[in-house]
């Protein structure tokens, strides 16, 4: 369910009712979702909406352009459409006013939760309701004591709170989930950090992480996998390079 949220925004001689909406959890498949903002004229003469901006083409907007009496209130509408944009929803609604400079901003928020479609292109991991963007993790060539970073997409494409969780037994990896809990249509990230300290091997290595979407759920293999090589043949493949 959408909601208003905050209060009213002056600006010059006219007053923007509820500045940020938020369209709460949406799902793709439901298509797009509308929402409205009112602009109240408290100066002691008529004026009127100029334009009305969105910022982007995922976002449309319909107004009118009749006059605004003093103490009369006019309303604009805008529309999100959620195809293909599974995630957050963080968009700005610019509304100007009258012939002067005088505008206001009304800020978009929301969540989707992604289609089938969408989440196989994008998300092609199932691990029950979490999905992550690919289940290797290629941190190419790294040199004997250094290390290297890579990072995972997950979204929640379920209705629920999810706790994502790992498991790794390898030494040579850091692990770490951004943010720790997901809501509805989140999206975060998991990081791998991979140090070639904890490890005597020169020559390709692989290590697995088993994720799950929370302690109890069924869990799925992501693999890393990386080729060590010696501090001497660093050096010459950077001068090569």
């Amino acid at each position: 369910m959408a909601m208003l949220i905050g209060c009213a925004v002056a600006g010059g001689e006219t007053v923007l009712i509820d500045p940020e909406y938020d369209f709460g959890v949406i799902r793709e498949r439901d298509g797009s979702v509308t929402g409205t903002a009112h602009v109240v004229n408290l100066g002691p003469d008529t004026t009127y909406v100029r334009d009305v901006r969105p910022s982007c083409g995922c976002t449309g907007a319909r107004y009118v352009t009749d006059p605004i009496a003093p103490g009369d209130t006019t309303e604009i509408s805008f529309t999100y459409n959620p195809i293909g944009r599974p995630g957050t929803i963080s968009k700005t609604v610019k509304i100007y006013i009258g012939d002067g400079d005088e505008r206001h901003i009304v800020r978009l928020s929301g969540r989707v939760v992604g289609s089938a479609q969408t989440l196989s292109r994008n998300y092609p991991v199932e691990c029950g309701p979490l999905r992550l963007s690919d289940s290797v993790a290629d941190m190419e060539k790294v040199a004997e004591n250094s290390g290297r970073h890579a990072f995972l997409r997950l979204i929640n494409a379920s209705l629920d709170t999810l706790r994502p969780q790992y498991i790794c037994d390898s030494k040579a990896l850091s692990i770490d989930v951004t943010p720790a809990v997901l809501v509805p249509g989140d999206i975060g990230t998991l990081g791998i950090y991979l140090n070639t300290k904890f490890t005597d091997t020169i020559g390709h290595v692989e290590y697995p992480i088993q994720v799950s979407a929370h302690p109890d759920s069924a869990r799925v293999t992501v693999k890393v996998i990386a080729d060590i090589i010696s501090e001497t043949d660093s050096v010459a493949l950077a001068a090569i390079r």
